[in-house]
């Protein structure tokens, strides 16, 4: 299934979007449910969620002129990411100078295991591969987490306080936040995810959680008998609790923190300045030259991330890619997202999500700036569901498409693409090119002007073994020697170890996993409340 138009953009995106904000204090961030007091760059990341419950979002955004987007092509990654970040935080900001920035992010990427911290793949003339996944964890979600448990620390030793991290993962986030915080001053994290069998995560994903766990003394996992919509259920209901939340001193590293979705902004312009030249074709009338994005889409970081690209002036569109659990996709298609749809276990595991709770942001940013209709939108799904009115639909129309892709087109895509261009794409980056090719069908039966599309490589394949050897209906070992390249890269080879430990299932029911704290059962009281809260963890199962 596809929806939307992206063909081009209708006239100048940062016109369009800037005006829909009136001017906010500069450097600040406000709620998206308007019940908070605009916070600084350093008072967002530490919340986490703002005060009212809500995320954060830029209360005014400058738009990048055409002499420094021409300025920073030239830019490394690092680079590129301290010129966006330095956008949102205060020049006289005293908690993050510019030199302490510039630590930050230098400090943040030297992990990672290619010297271009991101590389551009083509797979045709018409169609590139950013590959976001060169961090320690193979996961695109390295480059954000990595920047942000670095500016927590930093924070927290400048303050002398400490912080827990609540973390809620359906599969890559977790390992990536581990692995961020791993050993940092001032810094507890628990981090509870779907166990096999009540998810698809992989066993590669989940070793690389339970290894961490065992090795660092501030990290803590928790396994849930349930999906990542089932325990993010607990995980909201303490951080909308504004004494609880104080007197532990909560924060988050999910996609909701401001740093990941300002990292998540420098992907699309880095990207999009690696383009060929040729291949940036300036519409009819116009000199400026365009791109789609293709985004494979769980929780909508990526995409409220695209959004903010668009409003700094980035010549894009969006092409949100869902798996089958494709709530968001039914969003931008009919207006509608209807609360308590099941989650489906799919190929793409990190993508199992029917609550993309990004989507406040999204329709904050649709809206118009609106935090009155935001809460009207979210208080309406939590009675069932919500209904947008036609303007903020066809606001979303004309800016962001969708497609929603099964498994069998996903296996179909990795297979198929490896045979064409030799390149393995992982389960998710493989939905968001199946998502690209279908818009690429649609464009080329209505004989449209044909767009370049860079689709955001969402993670390495080796994570993955059992969904390479189904999509290629091979035995195991094979799927390994697949998934193993590129050769010397540092990262890889150490995922690629753990990969050969990886065991599909639980030897007995019952069965904590090792580097598991605590297992969350069905039907203890964590599971209390639906859609709008939860319980406490009364009755897990503790190791």
């Amino acid at each position: 299934h596809v929806y939307g138009a992206p063909l081009g953009y209708p006239h100048s995106p940062s016109t369009a979007l800037l005006c829909c904000f009136e001017a906010g204090p500069a450097m600040k961030f406000v709620s998206v449910l308007g019940g908070a007091e605009p916070a600084s760059f350093s008072e967002a990341v530490l919340n986490g969620w703002a005060p009212d419950g809500g995320m954060y979002w830029p209360a005014a955004v400058e738009p990048v002129s055409p002499r420094t987007l021409s300025a920073w092509e030239s830019l490394s990654y690092p680079r590129l990411c301290e010129e966006v970040l330095k956008r949102f935080i205060a020049a006289d900001d005293p908690d993050v100078t510019p030199l302490d920035l510039a630590g930050i992010v230098s400090a943040a990427f030297s992990s990672f295991g290619d010297a271009e911290v991101v590389s551009l793949r083509p797979l045709s003339d018409e169609l590139h591969v950013a590959e976001l996944w060169h961090g320690p964890t193979l996961a695109f979600k390295d480059l954000g987490m990595s920047v942000l448990g670095r500016t927590l620390s930093h924070l927290l030793r400048r303050r002398r306080q400490r912080l827990t991290l609540l973390v809620g993962t359906s599969g890559d986030t977790g390992s990536s936040a581990m692995e961020a915080v791993r050993g940092l001053e001032g810094i507890e994290i628990l981090v509870l995810y779907p166990l096999q069998g009540c998810s698809s995560i992989s066993p590669v994903q989940e070793l690389q959680m339970t290894y961490v766990a065992r090795a660092a003394s501030n990290v803590h996992l928790i396994g849930v008998e349930g999906s990542s919509d089932d325990l993010d259920v607990p995980l909201e209901r303490a951080f909308r609790d504004a004494a609880f939340k104080r007197a532990h001193r909560l924060g988050s590293v999910n996609s909701v923190n401001v740093v990941r979705l300002l990292v998540q902004v420098v992907h699309y312009f880095y990207a999009y300045l690696r383009l060929p030249e040729g291949d940036l074709r300036p519409p009819e009338g116009s000199s400026e030259r365009r791109a789609r994005v293709a985004v494979p889409c769980g929780a909508g970081g990526h995409l409220a991330a695209g959004l903010l690209a668009q409003q700094m002036g980035l010549p894009i569109t969006l092409l949100a890619a869902t798996n089958a659990n494709d709530a968001l996709h039914r969003l931008l298609a009919t207006g509608e997202l209807r609360a308590h749809g099941t989650v489906s276990q799919t190929a793409s595991p990190s993508m199992d999500i029917q609550v993309p709770y990004n989507v406040w942001r999204l329709l904050f940013v649709a809206s118009g700036g609106d935090a009155a209709a935001v809460r009207g939108w979210q208080a309406d799904f939590g009675a069932g569901g919500l209904t947008l009115p036609p303007r903020v639909r066809e606001w979303l129309r004309v800016r962001v498409a969708s497609a929603a892709v099964d498994d069998a087109l996903t296996l179909r895509t990795m297979l198929e693409t490896h045979q064409r261009c030799g390149y393995l794409l992982d389960p998710h980056t493989a939905v968001g090119v199946a998502a690209a090719q279908i818009a690429a069908g649609v464009e080329e039966e209505s004989c449209a002007a044909r767009v370049p599309t860079l689709c955001l490589g969402c993670a390495h394949p080796i994570k993955f073994l059992p969904t390479v050897a189904a999509a290629f209906g091979c035995s195991a070992p094979r799927a390994l020697a697949l998934a193993s390249g590129p050769a010397g890269h540092r990262c890889v080879e150490a995922v690629g170890q753990l990969a050969q430990q990886a065991k599909q299932g639980y030897p007995a029911a019952g069965w904590v996993p090792p580097g598991c704290c605590a297992v969350l059962r069905k039907g203890e009281a964590w599971q209390g409340g639906g859609a709008a809260g939860g319980g406490g963890g009364g009755g897990a199962e503790k190791r």
